[in-house]
């Protein structure tokens, strides 16, 4: 790393070298910020925290032992860059002042926990049955909640903890997310509006059901386009629709084996 700005010439500050150093490409000169991806993190964070962030570390010692420990504990934990720019996002939201190490990995990971993330999700599936996008600090719940919507939306949490912690736990230990699509468009209640055939077409359509009503020379197209979207882990599709297409799909295959075996007797 390089040697320490002079803090009246420079807003920045970078450390000496140290003997205790890892090796790790935390120490690295990025080519494009011309100082490591350590000493970036330092000066990012002092910037978020003016004052507060610089006073804790006034010697160069000291930011070498900050160096050292977070880069250490990056190396142990698997944080990415990518993580760290998602942990200075969720640390300007979240904390009034400099995080320890601890709470800016959690930040990076974005560690939920449970019962948050579980008020959270019941609260994003309501707006979304108001066709409404809901408000979803990670998209790792939105998915987990997706499987349990119904559930989420009618039963409590002292029923639902067990299989939402795990829907939880397998989205969080994902590395990426695909983005949340935008919600489709809130039915109105039975009799409490009527609805043109354009606009009962275009709501049928966004439900993914208009290929189920619309006559087709192959009318086992729909399930077998649904069955597909599901095999290739479509997240877009319902519960609803691709139960309706397998249901659909063993009863297109026992009435073929019906007339099977009534050519193979005639």
């Amino acid at each position: 790393m390089s040697v320490i700005a002079d803090t009246k010439a420079s807003d920045s500050i970078v450390a000496t070298p140290s003997l205790t150093r890892p090796d790790s490409r935390w120490f690295d000169i990025h080519p494009k910020l011309g100082i490591s991806t350590i000493d970036h993190l330092f000066n990012r964070l002092d910037g978020t925290y003016p004052h507060k962030w610089r006073s804790a570390y006034p010697t160069n010692k000291a930011i070498n032992n900050w160096a050292e420990s977070w880069v250490e504990a990056f190396e142990d934990e698997g944080i990415s860059p990518e993580d760290v720019k998602r942990g200075l996002k969720v640390c300007r939201s979240r904390y009034d002042w400099p995080p320890s190490c601890a709470e800016f990995i959690k930040a990076c990971k974005m560690i939920v926990e449970p019962l948050v993330g579980y008020y959270e999700a019941v609260e994003g599936v309501q707006a979304r049955q108001r066709g409404e996008h809901g408000k979803w600090s990670h998209p790792a719940i939105y998915w987990a909640a997706m499987p349990l919507a119904f559930d989420l939306a009618t039963q409590t949490y002292s029923h639902m903890r067990a299989r939402w912690e795990q829907s939880l736990a397998e989205q969080m230990m994902r590395t990426e997310w695909l983005p949340i699509p935008a919600p489709m468009a809130a039915l109105p209640a039975p009799g409490k509006a009527v609805l043109s055939k354009e606009k009962a077409a275009q709501l049928l359509h966004q439900l993914g059901v208009a290929a189920i009503l619309r006559p087709r020379v192959e009318h086992t197209a729909w399930y077998r386009e649904i069955l597909e979207r599901h095999q290739r882990g479509d997240p877009t599709l319902s519960a609803a629709q691709i139960n309706c297409a397998k249901e659909a799909a063993r009863n297109h295959a026992a009435k073929q084996r019906r007339q099977t075996k009534d050519e193979e007797t005639a």
